[in-house]
């Protein structure tokens, strides 16, 4: 009985920990590419556009003093600013659930591995539950991640 117990609080803190730590790990960045998930029809037929998302996202991180490389000079040395919206469209079409998420991937190095590998330092997501979606829903829960990014971002890099 004392095994799974000790599991849950070891877990919880853990995963406190490592939330608390997020912000830290955006410090210094200064250049990122930007990357934007692929669509699905659906969200392209209801007016999603994955270029006024990008423009969006690359307006705020630049208007934070984020550099970000043009898609043709895109650096695996940076950090990589992911966006993707997914949603799932009910069988009568008369409801959506989206959900829009944000994650920073870098590369990181473990004593256990040889080598740096990519992971998520940073990411947060938004359930959407939608009647109707529409570019201007989908910008708003985009609006809402791109805060809390550069909430943290200017945590780990203040001044």
């Amino acid at each position: 009985m004392k095994g799974p117990g000790f599991f849950l609080v070891f877990l919880a803190l853990s995963t406190t920990a490592f939330a608390f730590n997020q912000p830290a790990e955006l410090k210094g960045i200064k250049t990122v590419n930007v990357m934007i998930a692929d669509l699905s029809d659906d969200l392209i037929s209801d007016g999603v556009d994955k270029e006024a998302l990008r423009a969006t996202l690359e307006s705020a991180l630049s208007t934070a003093g984020i550099a970000v490389l043009p898609r043709d000079q895109f650096d695996d040395t940076v950090p990589t600013i992911a966006l993707r919206v997914s949603e799932i469209k009910e069988p009568n079409g008369r409801f959506y659930a989206a959900t829009v998420a944000l994650a920073c991937l870098d590369n990181v190095s473990n004593s256990r591995i040889l080598g740096p590998f990519s992971a998520a330092i940073w990411a947060r997501d938004v359930l959407l539950l939608l009647g109707k979606v529409d570019l201007s829903r989908v910008a708003s829960g985009e609006k809402q991640l791109v805060d809390l990014f550069l909430n943290d971002y200017k945590a780990a890099n203040p001044g």
